[in-house]
């Protein structure tokens, strides 16, 4: 039996958001069956698939766990990788699939993010290039409204591209060189420098950082990168920092965010019970918070 933490491995991935979250449980509509399977975690740590004839099919997605992301020598990224281990990476997912949950992710919450998705693959039975590129514009913005409704014309223009260019399908990427696939998909409508590489890092294999203003903050108060704020230009310095300063593997970034989600957050870091307190430099970070006391 697998020893998974399902809250952190479903947070944090792109190809995670494919899972509705609601009251604990998670939601995966297969067109194939249209139906949806739900995943939720027991108090005792087990895992439960309902119906359970897609146990073995919801289970195969997850890869591996994330103490194996990492074979550096920053100590704070291996020490994060152990308090991590019950953190897992989830397969390779459709590309197509990845990129429209990205868009829908820009500006936007995580939780936003999955139930407009799951809305739309129950409104389409299924969504594809084919059916988003001739989809209704006005019918597209009510099903995304929460998500921003003018994401519509990023989603029906470049499904449109990449049929047009690719004969709609992004699976070629695989096999370029990961400039190639990452000035592709940037020439597409909608699509930024973050989208691109969490389409490339989570969905066709290229081993690439994606930064945004979270990574940012974190991997500047761990010292692993010597930028400074969360300009555009301070995160070329941070994707840069990291790639190839620190050649910290694409999958690695996932330590840097349960990080920041869980204990670096952005107004009080939780200094008293962050698992690398004691070797973490605080760069920027005028002072350690305390928890307050209680009488």
């Amino acid at each position: 039996m697998m020893d998974i933490d399902l809250r952190s491995t479903m947070d944090i991935q792109i190809t995670a958001l494919e899972w509705m979250l609601k009251d604990d449980k998670y939601y995966k509509y297969y067109p194939d069956a249209d139906e949806d399977a739900c995943l939720e975690q027991l108090p005792d740590g087990t895992l439960k698939v309902t119906p359970e004839k897609y146990y073995g099919r919801v289970m195969d997605e997850f890869d591996y766990s994330l103490d194996r992301v990492y074979s550096g020598k920053s100590p704070i990224l291996l020490r994060l990788q152990e308090f991590y281990k019950r953190c897992w990476v989830l397969k390779l997912q459709d590309p197509y699939i990845s990129l429209i949950v990205t868009i829908l992710t820009q500006n936007k919450t995580a939780d936003s993010a999955r139930k407009t998705f799951h809305r739309l693959q129950h409104h389409y039975k299924g969504i594809d290039v084919y059916k988003m590129a001739g989809a209704d514009k006005g019918e597209l913005e009510r099903l995304i409204k929460t998500s921003g409704p003018y994401k519509a014309d990023y989603i029906i223009r470049s499904s449109k591209e990449i049929i047009e260019r690719y004969k709609g399908s992004l699976e070629w990427m695989r096999d370029v060189p990961t400039r190639e696939a990452r000035e592709a998909l940037l020439s597409l409508t909608g699509v930024g420098p973050k989208t691109a590489d969490c389409v490339l890092l989570f969905s066709l294999g290229h081993d690439v950082v994606p930064v945004d203003t979270h990574i940012c903050r974190v991997t500047q108060r761990l010292g692993l990168s010597c930028a400074s704020g969360d300009s555009e230009a301070a995160k070329r310095r941070v994707k840069e920092d990291l790639e190839r300063k620190e050649m910290i593997p694409g999958m690695a970034h996932l330590l840097i965010i349960n990080l920041g989600r869980d204990y670096c957050k952005a107004v009080i870091p939780l200094h008293h019970i962050c698992p690398v307190e004691d070797i973490c430099p605080k760069r920027g970070v005028e002072r350690a918070e305390k928890p307050l006391e209680t009488s």
